[in-house]
């Protein structure tokens, strides 16, 4: 990235004390609310769900179940499944939510179409939407690499229910640390489809085609959905729902950082290759950036935020004003060393200014401080609750992010 720190303001400037701080995370919310992630609207809701598989899986020692999350309001009822595996202990467990960002089933290319783009194509719209980057032929094979897969449909695929020694699900080996896994999939709440938003959970609440200015994106539909999952894991008798933390990887890595900032209730927020609009900087962001993204994604935003394409510098807030509301609870950010799109750099330089909030809490002068350095490949630095790592490899979640998470988790 190319980080302009004279320019990124400090989280801690016009806060001397933790109830000024505590009043400025306030404010910080509700303005990302109405600018960038949206406000659900104010319409009553209720969330119940019902047990459809409960089934014990020998091979792992543990106990499968499948659950129909339905939320109701005055406008209808949509439900989408939740799958829970739970380790065979005689006591509660901690557990970890994923935001599921793959699919069951691999999509057909949209509308029968097949698109071809060429590598003049990216750099035209690497220099249309103003993208930087210190390795612009990498990153253009990349994505020429992403669209044959997506041309020939071959798009991961994901099955919470089978799939469960997968890097981005790592289900056998999260057990094996006592850790109960519960997933669902993004687009089963809400389809990530911009000509169809919205189409379901929004839909329940009165969101129309034409949103209004600060109404909820699709990233808050998801978060919120996440909410009513962890609605029902508290009432699942063998998880500590005092140690969930959420999860998750991409666009559902943003989700992860919105809905754990608002929602008091998860002890810790990991969030995997979030990239813009996720934990790294906006200003100075190599790779995607907000025109890009929102050109691409106006969806997922409130439609206020549109007036800030190409406006970094007129934003009332960096992206590490979101991690800092997470503290004093657990915040764990992962990067993939060659996903050059998300800005490895500048989501560890927000990582680490953010870690400025958790002094608040932290007043021993023994309690560790992130050091600034942006670490080496497979290398991770955990400062107390604040903790990062850097895995060797492009844009996914693997076991080795996941495990990166548990030895921050235990360290606590």
């Amino acid at each position: 990235m190319i980080l302009e720190k004279a320019i990124v303001p400090d989280i801690k400037d016009g806060c001397p004390t933790k109830e000024d701080w505590e009043a400025r995370r306030k404010l910080i919310l509700n303005t990302l609310s109405e600018i960038e992630y949206g406000k659900r609207p104010a319409v009553d809701y209720a969330v119940t769900w019902k047990e459809l598989l409960r089934e014990p899986v020998e091979s792992l020692h543990a106990i499968h179940m499948r659950t129909e999350i339905t939320v109701q309001t005055s406008y209808g009822a949509i439900s989408f499944p939740v799958t829970v595996f739970l380790p065979k202990q005689n006591r509660k467990v901690p557990a970890a939510i994923l935001i599921c960002s793959e699919n069951k089933h691999a999509e057909p290319p949209h509308n029968g179409t097949v698109s071809n783009p060429t590598e003049k194509t990216f750099r035209t719209l690497f220099q249309q939407f103003g993208i930087l980057s210190e390795d612009p032929d990498a990153l253009i094979a990349t994505f020429l690499k992403n669209a044959e897969k997506r041309r020939t449909c071959k798009a991961n695929t994901l099955d919470l229910d089978t799939d469960y020694d997968t890097g981005h699900w790592p289900v056998r080996e999260m057990l094996k640390q006592n850790f109960a896994m519960v997933g669902f999939y993004a687009n089963d709440a809400e389809p990530d489809i911009a000509n169809q938003f919205p189409s379901k959970l929004a839909s329940i609440f009165g969101t129309q085609k034409q949103r209004k200015a600060h109404e909820w994106g699709i990233l808050s539909v998801w978060a919120f959905a996440a909410q009513c999952v962890m609605d029902y894991v508290e009432q699942i008798p063998e998880i500590d729902s005092s140690q969930v933390t959420l999860a998750g990887h991409s666009r559902c890595g943003k989700v992860a950082l919105w809905s754990g900032a608002n929602d008091e209730r998860f002890h810790a927020v990991m969030a995997n290759g979030s990239g813009c609009c996720g934990a790294s900087l906006s200003l100075g962001k190599t790779g995607e950036n907000l025109f890009s993204i929102q050109t691409a994604f106006p969806h997922w935003f409130a439609p206020a935020f549109l007036n800030y394409a190409c406006k970094e510098k007129e934003l009332p807030f960096e992206q590490h004003f979101l991690l800092a509301t997470v503290a004093p609870r657990i915040l764990h950010i992962g990067s993939g060393s060659k996903d050059a799109w998300s800005d490895p750099e500048g989501e560890y330089f927000s990582t680490f200014l953010a870690s400025k909030a958790w002094e608040y809490y932290m007043t021993d002068s023994t309690y560790p401080k992130m050091t600034g350095h942006f670490p080496s490949a497979n290398e991770h630095e955990i400062a107390g609750k604040v903790g990062y790592h850097l895995r060797e490899g492009e844009h996914l979640l693997d076991t080795f992010d996941w495990m990166c998470l548990v030895d921050h988790l235990k360290r606590q």
